[in-house]
């Protein structure tokens, strides 16, 4: 059984999933690999840290609309020097510049990218 709702990734690995379809994993592949790791070792504690880092993310790219979760996701992507740009064909439109900072204070909160210093 896979996987395929990133909100609830720790609680169905715990509960025996063998591995996961999300969405999210072309930001955070080796967390989640991490998280799936720890599960089945039955480290829950260890589980829960990852999970921590995780859920920044999650409540950021999949806030509503839902539509625009794999913007924000590209976003992210772009933010962390892994795209050189977040580009989104019609009819979908780029993130706003508050969404922007809400991706890039995500990033921080996960431990994936460093505070700004302005």
């Amino acid at each position: 059984m896979l996987s395929a709702f990133t909100m609830s990734l720790m609680a169905t690995f715990l509960l025996g999933a063998d591995g996961a379809i999300s969405g999210m994993g072309s930001v955070v592949a080796d967390l989640q690999a991490e998280l799936f790791e720890l599960c089945q070792k039955g480290d829950a504690e260890g589980a829960r840290a990852v999970n921590e880092r995780l859920a920044p993310l999650v409540r950021v790219f999949y806030a509503p609309p839902f539509v625009d979760m794999h913007n924000r996701m590209k976003e992210a992507l772009a933010l962390l020097g892994r795209l050189p740009a977040a580009h989104v064909r019609p009819p979908l439109t780029p993130v706003s510049a508050g969404e922007r900072e809400a991706i890039r204070s995500a990033l921080v909160a996960s431990g994936l990218a460093a505070a700004r210093r302005d």
